[in-house]
């Protein structure tokens, strides 16, 4: 009796019937069991490691990482059996990009699209957890939340200390080891510095913040023990230029803007020979409002015809807060594009 013969089944017999469906049912029993041990092997963070080795730089930050327990998939895959194998099917060919070097070509390898907060509420509940937050610091996440701040716009180097934007998971990526892992999961990579609240607080709407024109400055709004001093209070401490004035009537005054306006604050190295001005041109939370248009400045018919009496009033102070004298010199350039000597000859 050939094999061909042990296959066939006279279906009008029971015990035929019976093989049948045992053979049958084997068979699919094997196919299901195969297929999920193999989806469960290649949703481990391991196997991503194998078969993307262009990814060794994402496999070693994340293994030093708050979330190492939590593997890649749970985080970069939407839940579901439809998602899961739409996944299997797309990851063919991110096989055929690896054996044909295809990486190579596209470093550093970014995501399409930016992470969901849905992915980070699963295990982070913004309405009923106690946020450990260090320091004084005042954040309310549901807040933020409903006003359309992403969890990425501030916590993007959680897992990865934000090596595709800094651009260091370039080259011969394969040599990276736990080491160069922990290098790049340090503090300054992976929590959010004050540069990302001031920039939204100054830009909302580049945040997709949206109704909002801008948020406060004051120090307690964000922080349990630093106030806002009681000067800055007074009225025309920001719209009629007393902050200046105050900053270049001593280094004592100084030293205090220095010491709270450029903690976390993007600065530039600019040198004009004055360190008040220096520090304004240079510093993103002055330069932010500098460069803005003043009301009075609004009606240009008007403004320019009379801007020589408030010069006669205020000084030429005032108008080098936001303004050059002379035409700018290389990378130094006021906040403020216009020049006085474009239209006058000041020495």
């Amino acid at each position: 009796m050939g094999i061909r013969d042990k296959f066939k089944f006279d279906l009008s017999k029971t015990e035929d019937k019976l093989k049948l469906f045992i053979l049958v049912s084997g068979a699919l029993l094997f196919i299901v069991v195969a297929a999920i041990t193999g989806i469960s092997l290649t949703m481990s963070p391991e196997f991503c490691k194998l078969c993307h080795n262009a990814m060794q730089p994402e496999y070693v930050t994340w293994k030093v990482s708050s979330h190492s327990n939590i593997r890649c998939v749970d985080c970069h895959m939407e839940r579901g059996v439809v998602n899961i194998l739409i996944e299997k099917m797309m990851a063919v060919g991110h096989l055929v990009d690896y054996i044909e070097g295809g990486y190579k070509e596209h470093q550093p390898i970014k995501m399409k699209h930016e992470l969901e907060d849905h992915f980070c509420t699963r295990c982070h509940s913004v309405s009923n957890r106690n946020f450990t937050l260090s320091g004084d610091l005042i954040v309310p996440h549901e807040l933020h939340g409903k006003r359309g701040v992403k969890c990425v716009d501030c916590h993007s180097g959680v897992a990865h200390g934000n090596i595709v934007a800094r651009k260091v998971s370039v080259g011969d990526v394969s040599k990276w080891t736990i080491e160069d892992g922990k290098k790049n999961m340090a503090k300054q990579f992976t929590q959010p510095d004050m540069d990302v609240c001031v920039e939204c607080h100054m830009n909302p709407a580049k945040f997709g913040v949206q109704g909002v024109k801008s948020v406060t400055f004051r120090c307690e709004a964000c922080h349990k023990s630093i106030f806002t001093p009681k000067n800055h209070s007074d009225k025309g401490w920001t719209s009629q230029g007393l902050h200046g004035l105050s900053a270049q009537s001593g280094d004592k005054e100084f030293k205090g803007c220095v010491m709270c306006h450029s903690i976390g604050v993007k600065t530039e190295k600019i040198a004009t020979g004055n360190k008040v001005k220096d520090f304004a041109w240079g510093n993103q939370f002055c330069s932010s409002c500098h460069a803005k248009l003043p009301p009075s400045h609004a009606q240009r018919d008007v403004w320019m015809p009379n801007h020589k009496k408030v010069v006669a009033t205020k000084g030429m102070k005032n108008c080098e807060a936001c303004h050059s004298l002379k035409a700018p010199e290389g990378k130094v350039s006021a906040p403020a594009g216009l020049y006085c000597n474009k239209c006058h000859w000041f020495k």
